[in-house]
């Protein structure tokens, strides 16, 4: 494994670890894409059930990292349409079938925030702050950010944060539903990989259709969003017929289920 990427295995969890800590995890272009290439893996490795996302040292992930990247009138174009290219990759992670958790570790700007708000579950520590820095750079926010910050914050709040690039700390984000939840920074990681065995250990495709009806349910007409619900049963009976059975014994018996997705 690259070694700005970590993977490590905790069962059917994957750990990925951002590992650039001398520069707050700040992405360069081909880390981008070789980030973007992992999880795609992860996602089909029938093996995993759920990842975690968390950066090394103090920081998540602070973005672009400008140095690194030549940002010379020459070439910057060049550089920008990759960076979009990789950042749409991003914003494709909410459609993976394995529930994703970010544990915010420290700061998470720009692309960093991106990546945190393409998880479906947000942990931050005491450490961690947010901040959608791309108006400091004459950029509009990237594709993440533009499309899950409004979902997570409200839309005045997304807007505040865009227009102005301020830094939300920890408290100010669990606050406004930007974390679900806020622990010292050295129980971090414990409590992600906690919380992500705990859903692993969960019906693998009906969490899967649970992620799509809630997604593509947002903002649509009741209807719609029952018709999805409607949708996501018939396909859960017809892929996981034994997890079905398997809880129903389980709760029979007064055990804990063991889901196989099938």
């Amino acid at each position: 494994m690259d070694q700005e990427l970590l993977l490590d295995r905790h069962d059917a969890v994957a750990l990925v670890t951002l590992n650039r800590p001398d520069r707050l995890n700040a992405l360069t272009l081909p880390m981008m894409a070789r980030f973007t290439r992992l999880m795609e893996e992860l996602n089909d490795d029938p093996d995993v059930r759920a990842i975690v996302i968390t950066g090394a040292g103090r920081g998540f992930c602070s973005g672009l990292d400008l140095k690194e990247n030549t940002i010379s009138q020459g070439t910057w174009r060049s550089a920008y349409r990759a960076m979009n290219f990789n950042e749409h990759e991003v914003a494709r992670m909410r459609g993976y079938t394995k529930p994703l958790i970010a544990a915010v570790n420290g700061v998470a700007v720009g692309g960093g925030l991106g990546i945190a708000l393409a998880c479906d579950i947000r942990i931050g520590s005491e450490n961690a702050s947010f901040c959608a820095a791309f108006a400091k750079h004459g950029m509009p926010p990237q594709d993440a950010v533009a499309a899950y910050l409004p979902d997570a914050v409200g839309l005045s709040k997304a807007l505040e944060m865009i227009f102005t690039a301020k830094t939300v700390r920890s408290d100010e984000a669990l606050a406004c539903g930007l974390i679900s939840e806020l622990t010292a920074n050295e129980t971090l990681l414990e409590r992600a990989l906690e919380l992500a065995g705990v859903i692993a250990a969960g019906p693998p495709v009906a969490l899967a259709m649970a992620k799509q009806v809630v997604y593509r349910g947002r903002g649509k007409p009741i209807d719609d969003q029952m018709a999805l619900q409607t949708l996501g049963s018939f396909l859960n009976k017809a892929y996981a017929p034994n997890d079905l059975s398997e809880a129903a014994s389980a709760f029979a018996e007064k055990r804990k289920p063991r889901f196989t997705g099938t």
